[in-house]
């Protein structure tokens, strides 16, 4: 039985992206009993959309979680709910800007997560001490585009999914990418608890 996560891979200034970097290091790693299968995604506004509906139909995973780097946060958010369009004026890897254009075509207007998310924050948050909290800030890039394709998939499986922005690493830090870094084996092990908890009694 497998579960997938998804990371981001460079850009911008960010060469090192640690979202993808989790991604990498959780490939093959079994928990609870569920193979994870790690993917990078470019950021494509176009090809990252194709890249992960192949992924999802492929391996039809009972959890899906993805991650994306947000610089301004200090520790992960687990994001509540992602919105059915797409804003931005910085181009993508492939020089591609989005004018307000719909994530889906005839999608809903807002996707919520199916992780169980006061089960997460209660054993990873308030019992392990991890640096977690609910968020709404998927915004309107490909964080947030990632996110709906992803809770709409759980949505429609009944399968718990969602997305989690993470912040800066150390290497981001060290490599003078940001002014703060957190390091990432704190990051690996929050994204590892939600995965732990989320999985826990998945048939």
């Amino acid at each position: 039985m497998d579960i997938v996560v998804t990371g981001f891979g460079y850009y911008g200034g960010y060469w090192n992206n640690p979202s993808g970097e989790i991604a990498r290091l959780l490939d093959g790693v079994l928990i609870n009993n569920f193979r994870v299968r790690g993917f990078v995604l470019p950021v494509s506004f176009n090809k990252a959309r194709v890249i992960l509906r192949e992924i999802l139909e492929s391996f039809k995973p009972k959890l899906v979680l993805g991650l994306g780097l947000n610089p301004s946060t200090r520790m992960v958010d687990l994001e509540l709910a992602s919105v059915n369009k797409a804003f931005f004026t910085q181009p993508d890897v492939d020089g591609f800007t989005a004018k307000y254009i719909d994530v889906e075509g005839g999608g809903p207007s807002i996707l919520y997560t199916t992780l169980p998310v006061e089960k997460i924050l209660v054993e990873c948050r308030e019992k392990r001490l991890l640096p977690l909290k609910p968020s709404l800030s998927t915004g309107l890039f490909l964080c947030n585009t990632i996110a709906y394709i992803i809770m709409k998939y759980g949505v429609e499986r009944n399968v718990p999914a969602g997305f989690l922005h993470i912040p800066p690493s150390t290497i981001n830090q060290l490599r003078r990418e940001t002014g703060f870094g957190l390091p990432l084996q704190d990051i690996l092990d929050t994204v590892r608890c939600v995965l732990e908890v989320s999985t826990s009694g998945l048939n």
